[in-house]
């Protein structure tokens, strides 16, 4: 059997191809797996995903999908055994071809693990590409608290702070995962690895009972919420953020209002 069809994680087909194939470079969300992100598309399991490449010449490998070019030398490395584009080189990779909330959960996990956004953004090639790479925040923790904090950015809310330190008092803290500190009012995604046990859902009451006494109002969103209910999301926040003293000027106003009605005929995010 062929050494790159035959069975094996990703990253071990990533390494056997770019042992075997010496002009070849692992790009794009392959590289960003090598890379130890989590960028493959949801529903698609690794063993499935192909192994993306750069290459001078367009490269018939199976198991590969290969787009013809030459990366500059500054932008190739080896990690974990693989012949990859940079960690920089990738996360701009991920910027230009993946979809905008995908994209910008890219950048995120990047940046938090010391990819520089001002470097990126200097290097963006396009003002579209550089007002992705300003998106970008290292205090998101999972992609879709990036996706959450994209969709309320483009609806027309103020950008939300990231892991905000909330003292609780004798030496406790919460942090939130996003939100408004001058109004106290926080939005948290309510994933199901953390969040669905009788226990786990105890514990995030009287958490947020406790940041309600010191003020906060929490907004938990659910995994189904986003990016399929974005309308009612965004209306939610909104009028939370008024009722705590936001005044969105004209123009923000005439900007979330034409958000939701384009979310409500299934515009949603691209």
């Amino acid at each position: 059997m062929n050494p790159i069809l035959s069975p094996a994680t990703l990253l071990d087909r990533a390494r056997r191809v770019t042992r075997a194939v010496p002009q070849a470079v692992v790009c794009r969300q392959t590289a960003a797996h090598v890379w130890g992100l989590r960028t493959l598309s949801q529903g698609t399991p690794e063993t499935d995903w192909p192994v993306e490449l750069i290459a001078p010449g367009h490269l018939v490998l199976p198991g590969c999908v290969t787009h013809p070019a030459t990366p500059a030398a500054a932008d190739v490395t080896e990690h974990r055994g693989v012949r990859v584009t940079t960690a920089e080189r990738t996360a701009l990779d991920c910027a230009r071809w993946l979809p905008r909330l995908e994209a910008v959960a890219a950048l995120d996990q990047f940046a938090r693990r010391g990819v520089d956004l001002e470097t990126l953004w200097r290097r963006a090639a396009s003002w579209p590409l550089r007002d992705l790479v300003a998106l970008a925040d290292p205090g998101a923790r999972s992609p879709r608290e990036s996706w959450l904090r994209v969709i309320l950015m483009d609806g027309g809310l103020p950008r939300p702070a990231t892991q905000i330190h909330v003292s609780l008092g004798a030496d406790r803290s919460a942090y939130l995962d996003l939100g408004w500190r001058p109004y106290l009012l926080a939005v948290e995604y309510d994933g199901q690895e953390h969040h669905t046990s009788a226990a786990d859902q105890r514990h995030d009451g009287a958490r947020r009972e406790e940041l309600r006494r010191h003020g906060w109002h929490v907004i938990p969103v659910r995994k189904d919420v986003i990016p399929g209910r974005t309308a009612a999301l965004l209306e939610q926040v909104a009028n939370a953020l008024i009722a705590r003293g936001w005044r969105p000027g004209p123009a923000q106003t005439t900007r979330i209002l034409s958000r939701i009605r384009a979310a409500r005929r299934g515009g949603g995010h691209r």
